[in-house]
């Protein structure tokens, strides 16, 4: 080889491994550059959804990013704390609406959640002047479908660590609380 192809070769190897040293750097701070996500991203929806609706919330946790904690699992002192939040956690409902919209290691779904209001369910026993609040809030929750509210959701879903998550955002935290933060 002569003088100038070992030039050409050398000054193309230099590059090369400075592009790679390059992608390295970047990939160490800003993460995967090119990943194929596997899996359902609708599969953390509805694991989410479910493992609520069945009161485990350990379960349901372990489908959200960066939540080890509803607040549903802290027992209220009073006797009507106890009645309105064993009441939230029986009357939440979904249902997704279409697809799962995929952009790289990002996705959002579209669900309807029912839950229970409890601000409003609040005025309607405070509303009843002829009972008591306790046997007023039973006898509303005999049939609380008056005080549920259903409002639609663009649910965020990321990819990260190789599973879909939930990213929960506080206005789903809110509704999830019984539409009190």
């Amino acid at each position: 080889m002569d003088r100038k192809t070992s030039a050409f070769w050398a000054a193309v190897t230099i590059l090369i491994v400075i592009a790679a040293l390059v992608l390295c750097f970047i990939g160490q701070y800003k993460g995967i550059l090119f990943s194929r996500p596997s899996g359902n991203p609708q599969n953390a929806v509805t694991g989410f959804f479910n493992a609520l609706k069945a009161g485990n919330y350990d379960e349901a946790c372990s489908y959200l990013e960066n939540y080890s904690s509803l607040g549903l699992d802290r027992t209220p002192e009073s006797e009507e704390g106890r009645i309105m939040l064993s009441a939230l956690k029986e009357n939440y409902d979904y249902s997704l609406s279409g697809n799962p919209v995929l952009l790289g290691t990002k996705a959002s779904q579209k669900v309807l959640l029912r839950y229970l209001d409890l601000q409003a369910l609040d005025e309607a026993a405070l509303a009843m002047m002829d009972l008591d609040y306790s046997s007023a809030l039973r006898q509303i929750l005999s049939n609380p479908d008056s005080c549920c509210t259903s409002d639609f959701y663009d649910i965020t879903v990321s990819y990260t660590d190789g599973k879909w998550l939930m990213v929960l955002d506080s206005d789903l935290l809110t509704a999830l609380q019984g539409g009190r933060a």
